[in-house]
């Protein structure tokens, strides 16, 4: 997608991120958005039904959702692939949440899963207007990698009831496994049969055409052999009949002690939609190669969500099947979004009928197809080279996925990301360092043995900011290092050169090591330090205890002045 030549964009084009790629729209992109947005509106009909199901309300509550949300996306939302809509993730969440509220009419039931995603969207508002998106960075790649390939078996075991023919296969991914295997004997071998060859089928055309979208022309022959043939006769369950009619756009009517009572469901599924939808996006910014703002994205799933209350629908996010279907499809801008929802509209509106004979294996095989390309088993295999322990962070990701579902699968990997990366803050790199042969220059002793030792001399770096979180460690390791060198050491030089930061924890740590070793008769000096260190170092006095802290304090010119020093007392 082009991008304006400005460095500085507008307000109202950062607020509006249609402002930035449709006035650049290539001419060559509309065929795929086209083809795009077709195969995601022929997709998301018989889901969105379903997975109103699994909120506990009528199936045109799921369709108006579809219909609405990805209109307020492509005018506010950052990703080009991304489709949003009903997630089976958040319809479970909806209808846990309304189910405490012991909602017996329809209508008000209804009426409260509006109101939900009303606030859910007012609560993205607000979280954008405080520019929290950055809460998302703690999301590290390889938890995204991990999330990525843990949604990817989710999503395809929960099309495995629709494939095999065999109903009531729900719950979390060990729960459908299970179940699935004890009702094996149900399977509906026409169902099996119809959907394996539809996989068939569609892994071997996307090798040999894979500009053509195979899914859209399954799905379209699917309907005519079930409509043309005697295969609806074999118990092959299709989508049925599909309302129609646009939603009715109003405000919901409720009470404060509604709303107080539906807030904790609603930051619930607020953190769901965002978390689950920046994983959606993140992964897709990542695979094209484009930037992804994860403040903007909370103004989108707002938009999206207030649109949705407003149009009797219920909470929406970033769905990772749709936006799979969507990328596979060849999707380049949101636009794609827009033309499944004004797809969406007139289907609605006029041809329902058209897709009541969808088989729903097919639709289980399309889904199957198009989420296996989020399992990036090169990723993972980089991670297990480059860096095991985010490997098996990417694992656990995986894993929480599975076992417990989306949302705890990427918390479960942003903790333990955490977790390390605090690990690592608190055990920071130290080395010994000695001067590089014919020059003034200081590097590790270790990587670069050939280097020079000045005699009672030790030069010690630490490859961190020191704060308090790992000055004991940096003490710990400056101590063992002087202690291998025996009573030799007369001189200590802590050189600070990567250390862009000294807090009072550690300042109080350097004039400790001063103090101890000059009980030892060892001088401790610091050099190479930045302006910003300098400065806080001379406001707390320790110029004193260490003398000149400025710029030419090198580390070369500490051991000269030293030399120089015992020269003069040998005399």
């Amino acid at each position: 997608m082009s991008n304006p030549t400005s460095s500085t964009p507008s307000l109202l084009s950062r607020l509006l991120p249609v402002l930035n790629w449709a006035p650049h729209y290539r001419r060559d992109w509309l065929g795929a958005d086209l083809l795009a947005g077709v195969t995601v509106a022929a997709f998301c009909i018989p889901e969105s039904m379903a997975y109103a199901g699994l909120a506990g309300l009528p199936p045109q509550a799921g369709l108006y959702g579809s219909l609405l949300a990805v209109f307020a996306y492509a005018i506010f939302g950052t990703s080009r692939q991304a489709a949003i809509g009903p997630t089976s993730a958040l319809s479970i969440l909806v209808a846990t949440g309304l189910a405490g509220l012991s909602l017996k009419d329809p209508a008000r039931y209804a009426e409260m899963a509006a109101l939900l995603a009303l606030m859910v969207g007012a609560i993205a508002v607000v979280a954008r207007v405080f520019r929290l998106g950055f809460l998302v960075n703690f999301i590290s790649e390889s938890v995204l990698t991990g999330f990525s390939a843990g949604a990817a078996i989710y999503i395809a075991t929960t099309q495995l009831g629709k494939l095999f023919g065999i109903e009531g296969a729900h719950g979390e991914f060990v729960d459908r496994i299970a179940y699935l295997f004890q009702h094996r004997g149900d399977t509906n071998p026409w169902s099996l049969g119809l959907g394996v060859a539809v996989i068939a089928v569609l892994l071997v055309t996307e090798k040999l055409a894979p500009r053509i979208p195979w899914a859209l022309v399954v799905v379209a022959a699917s309907i005519l052999l079930m409509m043309f043939t005697g295969l609806g006769g074999h118990g092959i369950k299709i989508t049925g009949e599909i309302p129609s009619g646009l939603p009715p756009y109003r405000l919901p009517s409720f009470t404060l002690a509604d709303a107080q009572a539906l807030l904790p469901t609603a930051f619930a599924v607020f953190l769901l939609s965002y978390v689950e939808g920046m994983g959606v996006v993140r992964t897709f910014a990542a695979k094209h190669k484009y930037p992804a703002d994860a403040n903007q994205e909370l103004l989108a799933v707002g938009a999206a969500n207030v649109v949705c209350g407003l149009g009797s629908s219920l909470p929406v996010g970033c769905s990772m099947s749709r936006s799979a279907v969507n990328d596979q499809a060849g999707a380049k801008t949101p636009l794609a979004g827009a033309i499944s929802g004004l797809l969406l509209a007139v289907i609605v509106l006029f041809f329902t009928g058209a897709f009541t004979q969808l088989p729903e294996p097919v639709l289980a095989a399309v889904v199957m197809i198009a989420v296996k390309g989020l399992v990036d088993i090169p990723a993972l295999r980089r991670l297990l080279r480059v860096s095991p322990r985010e490997f098996w962070i990417a694992l656990a990701a995986m894993a929480g996925v599975l076992l417990f579902g989306m949302l705890e699968g990427v918390m479960i990997g942003t903790v333990l990301s955490l977790l390390l990366l605090v690990w690592r803050a608190s055990n920071p790199s130290t080395v010994l360092l000695g001067r590089i042969p014919g020059t003034e220059l200081y590097s590790d002793l270790a990587r670069h043995p050939d280097n020079e030792i000045e005699p009672g001399s030790l030069v010690f770096r630490v490859n961190a900011g020191l704060f308090y979180a790992n000055a004991p460690n940096v003490k710990a390791d400056l101590m063992e290092a002087i202690g291998q060198q025996g009573k030799a050491v007369r001189l200590v030089v802590i050189d600070l050169s990567s250390s862009p930061y000294v807090d009072v924890a550690a300042a109080d740590m350097l004039a400790e090591c001063h103090e101890e070793l000059a009980g030892q008769g060892i001088t401790l000096r610091v050099s190479n330090m930045n302006g910003e260190v300098r400065d806080m170092m001379r406001r707390d006095g320790l110029d004193k205890v260490f003398g000149d802290l400025g710029p030419a304090q090198s580390v070369e010119s500490i051991v000269g002045q030293w030399k120089k020093a015992g020269a003069r007392a040998s005399q």
